[in-house]
C-alpha cells in the first residue's frame, strides 16, 4: 500500500466481479463466491488517477469521473475502472477512498460505509460513525453526498434503515436522503448480492455488495459494516 491510507472498490455487475481492497485485507467476489485475502494492493497515484495492483489477483486503473466527496476524515471519489481481475477483463465503476484521519475506535462502537453507483453522473456515498455507547442509528454521525448529473450535492440528513440476519450481517437497506432546498426526500433501497465477514485487530468487518435502486436508477455498490468485537457491540 502507498503511504496514504487508500482503499479501492470496483463493481462490474455485468460480469459479476466485485472487490473491496485496502491495506491488510482484500475481498473479491465472483458472483456470490467470496475470496478473502490477508493482503492489500499496492495503490499508486498517476497523472490520470490511480493504479491498484495485487499480484496474481488483479491489476486496475482507476480514473476519477467526479469531484472527491468529503466524509469527515475520509474522501471518496467515484471512478471509471479498467483492468483485469482473476484473468478476466473488467470495465466498470468503483471508488477510491483516502482515510486522512484514522478512526478512533476507543470512541466508537461501529462504522458504516455505503456506496451506490448508477452511472458516471449519478451516485451516493456515505460514512456513518456510531459513538461508544450509542443506543442506535439515530445517534450516529453521518456524512453523505449525492452525485447528481455530475454535481456533488451535500445530503443534510441521511436516514439509513437496515435489515440484518441473525449474525448481524446486512441483508437489505432503505435510504431517505434530504438535500438542502428540496421539499421531498430522495429515496433508495438495496438488497445484498454477495457478502463475507472477517476479523481485523478486534474489529469485525462485514463486507456486502449491494444492488440498489436509487432515485429511479439501478445502481451497484457496497455496504460495509465495521463493529467493535471486544467488547461485543450490536449493529
Amino acid at each position: 500500500m502507498s503511504a496514504q491510507a487508500l482503499a479501492v472498490a470496483f463493481y462490474d455487475h455485468a460480469r459479476e466481479l466485485y472487490g473491496s481492497a485496502r491495506s491488510g485485507a482484500t475481498v473479491l467476489f465472483e458472483g456470490r463466491k467470496a475470496t478473502v485475502l490477508p493482503e492489500g494492493p499496492k495503490v499508486q497515484a498517476t497523472a490520470g488517477g490511480w493504479t491498484a495492483v495485487l499480484p496474481g489477483r488483479f491489476e486496475l486503473e482507476l480514473e476519477p469521473v467526479a469531484p472527491e466527496a468529503g466524509l469527515g476524515g475520509v474522501t471518496a471519489t467515484v471512478c471509471r475502472v479498467r483492468g483485469e481481475v482473476a484473468g478476466r477483463r473488467v470495465e466498470c465503476l468503483g471508488t477510491v477512498a483516502e482515510t486522512r484521519d484514522l478512526p478512533a475506535w476507543e470512541d466508537l462502537d461501529a462504522l458504516r460505509t455505503i456506496s451506490a453507483i448508477a452511472d458516471e453522473g449519478h451516485a451516493f456515498v456515505a460514512l456513518a460513525r456510531r459513538p461508544r455507547g450509542a443506543r442506535g442509528h439515530d445517534e450516529e454521525e453521518i456524512s453523505a453526498w449525492l452525485l447528481d448529473e455530475g454535481r456533488l450535492l451535500r445530503v443534510e440528513d441521511a436516514r439509513v434503515s437496515t435489515v440484518y440476519d441473525d449474525g448481524g450481517r446486512q441483508r437489505s437497506a432503505g435510504l431517505e436522503l434530504w438535500v438542502p432546498g428540496e421539499e421531498f426526500a430522495r429515496r433508495g433501497s438495496g438488497l445484498v448480492l454477495a457478502g463475507s465477514s472477517l476479523d481485523l485487530d478486534g474489529i469485525q468487518v462485514h463486507v456486502a455488495i449491494f444492488r440498489w435502486r436509487l432515485d429511479g436508477r439501478d445502481a451497484t455498490g457496497a455496504y460495509e459494516l465495521m463493529v467493535r468485537s471486544d467488547p461485543p457491540a450490536a449493529a
